[in-house]
């Protein structure tokens, strides 16, 4: 039953096939199917397609309503695309610039694009990618299908592409994050959709057999195919279901062949014993419908448009605005920053007049600073003196026969002395000469308050020049910590 007043919603899908319409009642947030007609027929261009959504309105006694179409074909092109995080105002022009380069023959073009939800499942802190489906369109296309609707009395009211609509459906009538192959056929060729985290991330569009003997057999083996495609892309992904669009007299058998032959579970997406063409016709109106539709064309595209434009005048007025403040602000604060300068001068002046008779006492400070830092220096000189020589006693008391000193180097560094200490260690035996050196290396640190000690040489003498049977000779280096506080 129609209500009194209110415009007829009118779904339709145009392809090169043919139109395929549904019509719809609107109740508060929800739609109703009433009907559907259908016109197959070859479809050559945007002009006759609109003719013939004409025809099939008014042969269905509809003289005026608002249509909103899914569109394939007729130079519709569609990606799937990764992007960094970013804000949708920020996006915009990355995403057109982004498929005009992938379709380069939309230079001329409408582009739109959704939101999808993000493919990654890691923790709610993480970085992650913006998952958009996009979707474009050559300009004269949506003006021809525009202009031919309305001098038939008819408005656009949205126009969308086919995998927009696809994806409405399985947010409707499948809301799952199950990867799902979505499963479409319709009469110019199959659509294969596969989603996973309940968005659509790889579309394929075969060609199918006409005969229906062969069709459920060529879509199984596409179907197949593709869950192998979404295996290599994404990481190794299973299809875990397959969801069959609308009801088909010649896929009947379609079902038990593709759970036989992928074994996975499928089952059928029928609304209203509605056809695929028809459910994707239903799946425009559910787009135009959605709180965020990907619009191509109409008066939906025409109202974002509107809102953006609100929202950049809105924008242009606020800066209007913070110019005309930090005008001000500035022009204050030259005024103020003036008068703080002369305020500065004549200070300055006065502190320049008291300084003169300052210079005197100012000298004998200078001088008296000297002193300090003088007798500070001798002190510091007379610490390094003190510390030298206990390091030196301590090292002439752990140095004992067999043990004979060659060279001592030390050198001042900022955190203490650093020494090299080299020489010989006679014995019977060159165990007994390495013993009596690991004797010196454990008493050094007792007698001495080191930060480091390493042995960075240790050699065996077989020359024969000296008395004892064996020689070893080893080099130490080593810092001692010194007391003062530079």
């Amino acid at each position: 039953m129609r209500f009194m007043g209110r415009t007829p919603l009118v779904g339709a899908y145009v392809c090169p096939r043919g139109v395929f319409t549904v019509e719809c009642t609107r109740t508060g947030d929800s739609v109703a199917v009433e009907r559907r007609f259908e016109v197959s027929v070859q479809v050559d261009t945007p002009i006759a397609a609109a003719d013939q959504v004409i025809r099939a309105l008014r042969s269905a006694g509809i003289t005026r309503a608002d249509v909103a179409i899914a569109m394939r074909g007729f130079g519709v092109a569609h990606h799937v695309l990764q992007l960094p995080p970013a804000r949708d105002d920020v996006l915009t022009p990355i995403v057109e610039r982004e498929v005009r380069r992938l379709e380069p023959q939309l230079s001329n073009g409408v582009v739109g694009w959704i939101p999808l939800p993000s493919l990654e499942s890691g923790s709610p802190d993480a970085t992650q990618q913006r998952s958009l489906l996009t979707a474009a369109v050559p300009t004269d296309v949506v003006q021809a299908v525009e202009q031919r609707l309305a001098a038939a009395g008819y408005r656009l009211m949205h126009l969308t592409a086919l995998p927009v609509a696809m994806q409405r459906l399985l947010e409707e009538f499948d809301p799952t994050t199950d990867s799902t192959a979505l499963v479409a056929p319709l009469p110019d060729g199959a659509f294969l959709g596969f989603a996973l985290n309940g968005a659509l991330r790889l579309v394929l569009e075969p060609p199918l057999p006409q005969d229906a003997e062969h069709e459920g057999a060529a879509l199984a083996e596409e179907v197949e195919l593709g869950v192998m495609f979404v295996r290599q892309q994404f990481r190794g992904a299973e299809i875990g279901r397959i969801t069959l669009v609308g009801t088909k007299v010649s896929l009947a058998d379609v079902e038990a062949s593709l759970t036989e032959r992928l074994h996975v579970p499928a089952k059928q997406l029928a609304v209203k014993d509605l056809s695929p063409a028809a459910l994707a016709a239903l799946g425009a109106v559910l787009d135009a419908r959605s709180a965020r539709p990907l619009s191509l064309g109409g008066t939906s595209r025409r109202r974002r448009e509107a809102r953006a434009m609100s929202a950049l005048e809105s924008a242009a007025v606020a800066a209007v605005l913070l110019v005309a403040l930090l005008g001000a602000w500035v022009l204050v604060q030259s005024i103020r920053t003036w008068k703080t300068s002369r305020e500065l001068q004549t200070a300055q002046r006065r502190v320049e007049q008291d300084a003169f008779g300052l210079a005197p006492l100012r000298a004998t400070a200078n001088q008296r600073k000297m002193v300090r830092e003088a007798v500070t220096a001798l002190r510091l000189v007379a610490n390094d003196r003190s510390e030298l020589q206990q390091a030196l006693s301590g090292i002439a008391a752990s140095v004992r026969p067999p043990v004979r000193i060659d060279s001592l180097r030390l050198s001042r560094a900022s955190t203490g002395w650093m020494g090299t200490l080299a020489g010989v260690v006679n014995g019977s035996t060159n165990a007994r000469a390495v013993q009596t050196l690991h004797d010196l290396y454990r008493e050094l640190p007792e007698r001495l308050t080191m930060d480091s000690l390493h042995l960075d040489q240790l050699q065996y003498d077989d020359s024969g020049t000296e008395a004892a049977a064996a020689l070893v000779r080893f080099q130490f280096s080593f810092g001692l910590r010194s007391q003062r506080k530079d």
